[in-house]
């Protein structure tokens, strides 16, 4: 799991596009039977948009489209440092 922080935090509408894009990469994943997924969290300080993937690489095309988009709409972001998530057994 990785994380975007985008400061100042934003409205939800700013995300539309942002949601459309992670939509197709979680369905161009499950269609290659891999796990990708990707959701915009609003809060009050900063927005997050969290990634749940089965690799830590942050190289894909999907990161890259994600940043572009990010870039484009001339939102400030961080990315945080993949990090393991527990395996329910």
């Amino acid at each position: 799991m990785y994380a975007y922080q985008i400061e100042p935090p934003q409205l939800d509408t700013r995300f539309t596009k942002v949601k459309a894009l992670l939509r197709r990469a979680h369905l161009s994943a499950r269609r290659a039977a891999r796990m990708w997924a990707g959701r915009v969290v609003l809060q009050t300080r900063v927005s997050h948009i969290l990634i749940v993937t089965d690799s830590p690489s942050r190289q894909r095309a999907v990161n890259r489209a994600l940043e572009a988009q990010l870039k484009r709409q001339g939102l400030k972001f961080l990315v945080s440092e993949p990090v393991p998530l527990p395996v329910a057994q």
